[in-house]
């Protein structure tokens, strides 16, 4: 039995989810998503609940159970209140702008690194005592995690000095100077 499979998902207030077989198009403040359910899953909706079970208990079945009620639930949740990820971009000399519908970089390459920005995130830069906090909000949290490692995947912060991008939550785990003849 899964754990997160059994718990029901709660429909909050302001929050419209429409079922049409296995189809779920939800709608909510901050916008409308679109989801599909597993064929071998199955959903009952129950008032303001929305339980996820399976038919029969097969490998496959057992690993959808969970995954499918997680994703379901990260849409609702998505619509009512959005999802935020933000990166910190540290280095002497490094900058960060948005330009139109792309991000800038410079990164101490010979140019500056474009990054289109997706039409389901927004962007926002915050220059901050040596250093930018750049925050990447959506409905999605699937897009939002995705654009996210795309930036960071540019330039990751490397362990001497740290410089370069990393999630505000990530800790870097620092190395000592490299010695010659020691």
């Amino acid at each position: 039995m899964s754990k997160i499979g059994k718990k029901p998902i709660e429909i909050p207030e302001g929050v419209e989810v429409i079922q049409n077989g296995n189809v779920f198009k939800i709608k909510g403040p901050l916008g409308e998503n679109e989801f599909i359910l597993h064929p071998k899953v199955k959903s009952v909706r129950d008032g303001n609940q929305i339980i996820i079970s399976i038919e029969n208990e097969s490998k496959l079945t057992k690993a959808l159970w969970g995954t499918m009620r997680a994703l379901l639930s990260n849409k609702i949740q998505g619509v009512l209140s959005g999802f935020q990820r933000d990166l910190i971009l540290e280095g002497l000399g490094f900058t960060a702008e948005v330009i139109g519908d792309n991000i800038s970089f410079k990164l101490g390459y010979t140019h500056p690194v474009l990054l289109p920005i997706l039409k389901t995130v927004k962007v926002e830069i915050k220059p901050q005592r040596g250093s930018y906090i750049i925050s990447i909000k959506g409905i999605d949290k699937a897009e939002v995690g995705k654009f996210a490692g795309k930036i960071r995947k540019i330039k990751k912060a490397e362990p001497y000095k740290g410089k370069g991008f990393r999630y505000s939550d990530e800790k870097i785990k620092r190395k000592s100077v490299k010695k010659l003849g020691a």
